[in-house]
C-alpha cells in the first residue's frame, strides 16, 4: 500500500471516530436537559401556585365570612334578649347588624367567586400534571434509545481506536506529523480525495503534472491551493475500509 493510500485509510478511522464522537456528545447533551420536560414542568409548578393562590383566597374569604356572620348573630342576640335598655345604643347595634350583613352578602359572594376560581386552579394543575407525566412517560422512552444509541457507538469508538492504533505504527513518523498538522489546520480533512481531476477539498483543478506525481503514491503531493495530500481516488489501490465496527482481532 502506499503511503499516501495509508494517509487515507487512517483518515477514515480518524472520520469514523469524529462523528461518532461528536453524535455522543449531542446524546449527552440530549440526556443531560430536556426542553419539553422544563417547560412542562415549569407550567405545572406555575399552575401548582395559582391553586395555592386560589386556595389561600378562598380560605381567606370563608374564614371573614364566618367571622362575620358570627358577628352578625352576636349583636342580634344583644338586639333582643333585652339586656340593652339604651334607645340610642339599640339604634346603634341595629346600624351595625345592617352594615355586617351588607358586608356578609359581600363576602358570600367572594367566596363563591374563590370557590370557582380554585376549583378552576384545581382543573388546570391537574391538566399540567397530566401532561408532565406524558411528557415524562414519553421522554423515558426516548432516553432509553439514546442511552443504547450511546452505548452501540462507544463500542465503535472503542474499535476504531484499535484500527487507528494499527494504523498509526506501521506510518512513518514524518508522515504522521503532516498528516495530523493537516488534520488540525484544514478541518479534519489533510488526505483530499481527487475526481475528475478535481481536488475534494478545495474543489480546484489539478494540475496534470502535480496529479501524476500525486498518482504514483511514493510521495506526498500537496494541492497547490490548498495544500492538502493529494489521493487519486480508484487510481491507487487500496485496501477498503473495514466498515465492520463490530470485531475486530484484538
Amino acid at each position: 500500500m502506499s503511503r499516501t493510500a495509508e494517509l487515507h485509510d487512517l483518515q477514515l478511522v480518524d472520520l469514523a471516530l469524529d462523528s461518532r464522537t461528536a453524535r455522543i456528545r449531542e446524546i449527552d447533551e440530549q440526556t443531560a436537559r430536556n426542553e419539553e420536560i422544563e417547560a412542562a414542568r415549569a407550567a405545572h409548578e406555575e399552575a401548582q401556585a395559582l391553586h395555592a393562590q386560589a386556595q389561600a383566597r378562598l380560605k381567606e374569604s370563608s374564614h371573614e365570612a364566618e367571622e362575620t356572620s358570627h358577628r352578625i348573630k352576636v349583636q342580634e342576640k344583644r338586639l333582643y334578649d333585652g339586656s340593652i335598655k339604651n334607645p340610642k345604643e339599640l339604634g346603634q347595634i341595629e346600624e351595625e347588624v345592617g352594615h355586617l350583613k351588607s358586608r356578609l352578602r359581600q363576602l358570600e359572594e367572594s367566596v363563591i367567586e374563590a370557590m370557582l376560581e380554585a376549583e378552576d386552579a384545581a382543573n388546570k394543575e391537574q391538566k399540567r400534571a397530566e401532561e408532565l407525566e406524558a411528557a415524562s412517560q414519553e421522554w423515558e422512552q426516548s432516553k432509553a434509545g439514546l442511552l443504547e444509541e450511546r452505548d452501540k457507538l462507544l463500542d465503535q469508538t472503542k474499535v476504531l481506536k484499535v484500527k487507528r492504533q494499527r494504523s498509526v505504527t506501521t506510518l512513518p513518523w514524518a508522515d504522521l506529523q503532516a498528516y495530523e498538522r493537516l488534520r488540525r489546520a484544514k478541518g479534519g480533512i489533510a488526505v483530499a480525495e481527487v475526481k475528475g481531476g478535481l481536488c475534494g477539498g478545495c474543489r480546484v483543478g489539478v494540475p496534470s503534472h502535480i496529479l501524476r506525481l500525486a498518482r504514483s503514491g511514493n510521495d506526498l503531493v500537496p494541492c497547490p491551493t490548498c495544500g492538502r495530500i493529494l489521493f487519486p481516488v480508484g487510481e491507487i489501490k487500496f485496501s477498503a475500509f473495514d466498515h465492520d465496527l463490530d470485531n475486530v482481532d484484538r
